[in-house]
């Protein structure tokens, strides 16, 4: 009962929006974290490479650390209301052609037939499945973006990129099955710009696929390559204190670094995805 009393109370506050508001919040909200996150990182504290850096580790040390966790948090918190908003639509549109479907094979006007009826509500079945699968995706990946603003690549790597992983994967997946779902509801009700949204959103997917593609295996050969050929500075010594060694500065490339080439495009594989991401979800707005 506390569970349902919870979802009931994020469903409510979700009705109270606008949908087109959320996707627009959570686009401008995480595009200001992500510059400002980089500006600190980059241009102030000077712990990443201002070219491509990894998005990670712009939340390294504080304060671009604390924009990064709060920026993430928020992401969190907007990316579970769009998920139940546009469940919601769904659900209804769902029940929508399912009743317009079993009226008119009712009425003659379709296909008289108990198998037509079973076969129109297996359809149904089969579209609440992947809408309600969709909602867990798109709350997998707020759980997911949450842990990577928590466990900082600096201190908790493998925590860090396990929560990456969750986030990644299931923003993906909700893209995926979202686009699927959505395809035949265009159709069917005739919306003059079907054919537009449904090639937007394939070509979001395509370019954020691509970007993580690039992202995992160049980050993968970079690490095979990676050899640390740029001594430390005396300053990142003391910066880099919980490590062991130079060595240990694998989340902070620099130039000359063996792999370092892999390591930047595979960021750009990064940025990429993001944008490709906040594309998909800034598309809801319409």
């Amino acid at each position: 009962m506390k569970l349902l009393g919870v979802l009931e109370l994020i469903d409510a506050v979700g009705n109270s929006y606008h949908p087109s508001r959320l996707p627009i919040g959570f686009v401008a909200f995480c595009t200001t974290g992500l510059v400002v996150g980089y500006a600190l990182a980059a241009f102030l504290q000077n712990d990443v490479s201002p070219i491509f850096p990894r998005i990670s580790h712009t939340g390294n040390f504080p304060p671009a650390s604390m924009v990064f966790s709060f920026n993430l948090g928020i992401a969190a918190i907007f990316l579970v209301q769009i998920s139940f908003v546009v469940f919601k639509s769904m659900k209804r549109i769902i029940n929508y052609q399912h009743q317009e479907v079993k009226s008119q094979l009712i009425n003659g006007t379709g296909l008289e037939s108990s198998e037509a009826l079973m076969e129109n509500q297996l359809k149904q079945n089969r579209k609440h499945s992947i809408n309600r699968l969709c909602l867990c995706c798109g709350i997998l990946a707020a759980v997911g973006a949450l842990g990577v603003g928590a466990f900082q690549v600096t201190y908790s790597k493998w925590l860090h990129y396990l929560f990456l992983v969750i986030m990644v994967v299931n923003g993906y997946t909700y893209s995926v099955l979202h686009t699927v779902n959505s395809r035949n509801f265009l159709k069917k009700m005739n919306y003059p710009k079907q054919d537009y949204l449904f090639k937007f959103r394939v070509s979001t997917l395509v370019t954020g696929g691509v970007g993580l593609i690039f992202m995992f295996t160049l980050t993968i050969i970079g690490a095979m390559k990676w050899d640390p050929l740029v001594s430390c500075t005396e300053d990142e010594k003391a910066q880099w204190q919980s490590f062991k060694n130079c060595s240990e500065r694998n989340h902070n490339w620099k130039q000359g670094d063996g792999g370092f080439t892999h390591f930047v495009f595979s960021n750009v594989g990064q940025w990429i995805w993001l944008g490709s991401f906040f594309c998909f979800c800034f598309h809801h707005k319409k």
